[in-house]
């Protein structure tokens, strides 16, 4: 029975993302203009720092309003943290990237519990408290990738005294990293978990970059997912016009109705200095009294911009999940053109050229074991001929694979069967080969060249031989069985007339000795009908006159029909299935029809939470 426990279905859900997230630059998802901004990315951090963390049975107790700044390189991300935090906390500096990592800014009384009860908010990063988090220059991102921290702040143990109240006492404001320098693509996915565990998202812009498509990308997925924003026209001269452009650009891209707001150029030799003016200023204290009104909507801001990530989820969940339905899609496309070939090239020769052709011998066989249970004369060292022919091919089975790989073989006559089988296989890769070669050509996908490639490859044929082989000698072994047991059957059969028993080993069945002759001199002695036939013949005759014509036509269908379907086995698990293999895909059709029962259920759940009528 599936586990339907919300959060359980949160971590599912999460693994089936990201599984999609490498498969979105493949393909025809590569030129996607849904997948250019990071949303996948996006939706994971959403489930990873908001919608999981809600199902927690003290969610909306212990979790206190989040507020999250992100901006370009030097729009004021510091000085906002300052104004509302009412002292010069973060440094107001020019210096690109000055805040690398992201830097949370709290009261004493909101604790830890917000941090420490969620294990996969901040996943991996290193936490520094009270003390900011060691820079990387351009050279260690380069060459050791982003190493992912962060810093807890608590705002009374900040240096220097407090200039102005707190403008949301019970909130956590983030300073986010920038991402508009080159080297932001490092950590691109800490600016989107800042993000997504928002309540309210202050952007930070000035006259040179309220443009930047990033930035508005960004903003308008954050609008997206419902989550409230704020909207700070930094170091902005007074101009009407410019004011206006912004709101323009901007206003429509994020969730909340609030104006942009301007904050004046302030010039200054510190950092307290400039706090000290724009504190002064009218600018300030519209921009502080936002902050407070939307943070003290508290839990109803909290549900409302749960349900804003739900929403935006469910508007999405098809886009997230495409690449995988494509995948699917391929895979099983795949699947069904090996299982197509192998028909084509593989059981239908097989069936058309041995079973019903005419050097089928099963029935021969029969009729030979027979007789060497009726203690026929001569019979004994033709069995014993045969015998071998039947156990040393089974050794050669691959023989015929191998010559595909340039290894020589010794000359032997191989029995019918497994020299349709020889013809058969090379015929069969080729056709595969031939396949993926067209879906290298047409799909873009890398796998499809790297699968061309490996059927080429001596090692992946080589593997593909020996279990083949192994499994052939098997297979020709219980063949051998169910033939005995068919002529024991037959002979039991003519032991219910006594009569008809003592005429079976009379005289006129007596091999001749130029039959018996011409047939061990055959040395190629197969069990055709050509071969094996002046031996049986008057056993057929005679069963045949004695009424059993119907019995014998059943017996070669019953070993038909054993044969082909022990055959389709043999094929199927030994050659289709490495060769299936190939192209597993990333996950099944199951899986996402999980996907989506495990979001209908993170749904019921989070609605009920938002709702307030949670069990």
């Amino acid at each position: 029975m599936r586990v339907t426990d919300p959060i359980a279905a949160c971590d599912r859900l999460i693994a089936v993302f990201e599984r999609a997230i490498p498969l979105s630059s493949k393909g025809r998802w590569a030129s996607d203009d849904a997948i250019r901004v990071p949303i996948l990315p996006f939706a994971i951090a959403q489930l990873r720092m908001r919608v999981r963390p809600a199902f927690q049975p003290d969610w909306i107790v212990t979790d206190p309003v989040h507020i999250t700044l992100f901006g370009g390189t030097n729009t004021g991300k510091s000085t906002v943290v300052n104004l509302i935090v009412g002292r010069p906390a973060a440094g107001m500096g020019v210096r690109a990237r000055c805040s690398q990592h992201p830097e949370a800014y709290r009261p004493a009384a909101v604790g830890d519990r917000w941090l420490d009860g969620n294990p996969t908010r901040f996943q991996g990063y290193r936490r520094y408290r009270d003390e900011h988090p060691p820079r990387q220059s351009d050279e260690e991102l380069h060459r050791d990738g982003y190493r992912r921290a962060l810093a807890l702040l608590e705002i009374d143990r900040l240096p220097g005294l407090p200039l102005a109240p707190i403008a949301a006492p019970t909130a956590i404001v983030w300073d986010a990293p920038d991402f508009s320098t080159e080297q932001s693509s490092s950590y691109l996915g800490t600016i989107l978990d800042l993000l997504a565990l928002a309540d309210l998202v202050v952007m930070t812009v000035t006259d040179e970059c309220y443009a930047d498509d990033r930035g508005t990308s960004l903003l308008k997925m954050v609008g997206d997912a419902g989550v409230n924003t704020l909207i700070v026209a930094n170091k902005l001269p007074e101009n009407r016009t410019l004011l206006d452009d912004v709101g323009r650009t901007l206003g429509t891209a994020g969730g909340s109705q609030a104006p942009v707001l301007r904050l004046p150029e302030i010039s200054g030799t510190s950092t307290l200095d400039r706090l000290e003016q724009l504190l002064r200023c009218d600018e300030a204290d519209l921009l502080r009294d936002s902050v407070q009104r939307e943070a003290a909507l508290g839990s109803a801001l909290k549900q409302r911009s749960l349900l804003g990530s739900i929403a935006f989820l469910e508007r999405h969940l098809d886009e997230f999940l495409g690449p995988l339905t494509h995948e699917v899609s391929a895979s099983a496309s795949w699947q069904a053109t090996v299982a197509r070939l192998s028909r084509e090239a593989i059981l239908e020769p097989y069936r058309r050229d041995y079973l019903d052709g005419i050097r089928y011998g099963e029935l021969n066989r029969t009729l030979l074991h027979l007789m060497e249970r009726l203690q026929v004369p001569l019979i004994g060292p033709i069995l014993d001929l045969t015998g071998r022919v039947v156990r040393i091919p089974l050794r050669l089975a691959g023989r015929g694979i191998r010559s595909l790989l340039g290894h020589g073989s010794e000359e032997s006559k191989s029995p019918p069967e497994q020299e349709i089988l020889q013809d058969a296989i090379p015929h069969w890769l080729a056709a595969i080969k031939a396949e993926a070669q067209v879906l290298a050509r047409s799909d873009g996908r890398e796998e499809w060249t790297a699968i061309v490639q490996e059927l080429e490859s001596v090692r992946f044929r080589t593997a593909l031989v020996g279990p083949f082989e192994r499994a052939f000698d098997v297979y020709r072994e219980r063949m051998e069985r169910l033939v005995r047991r068919r002529a024991e059957d037959l002979y039991e059969r003519l032991s219910e007339n006594p009569k008809k028993l003592a005429t079976m080993r009379g005289a006129n069945l007596m091999v001749s000795a130029t039959s018996v002759a011409l047939v061990i001199k055959t040395a190629g002695l197969d069990w055709s009908d050509a071969v094996l036939g002046p031996v049986v013949a008057g056993v057929w005759q005679n069963l045949l006159e004695w009424g059993l014509g119907r019995y014998l036509e059943t017996l070669r269908t019953e070993l038909k029909e054993a044969q082909l379907q022990a055959m389709r086995q043999l094929v199927e698990v030994h050659l289709e299935q490495p060769v299936r293999n190939l192209f597993p895909g990333a996950v099944s059709a199951g899986e996402l029809d999980a996907a989506r029962a495990d979001f209908a259920s993170i749904k019921a759940e989070a609605t009920r939470i938002a709702e307030g009528t949670r069990s």
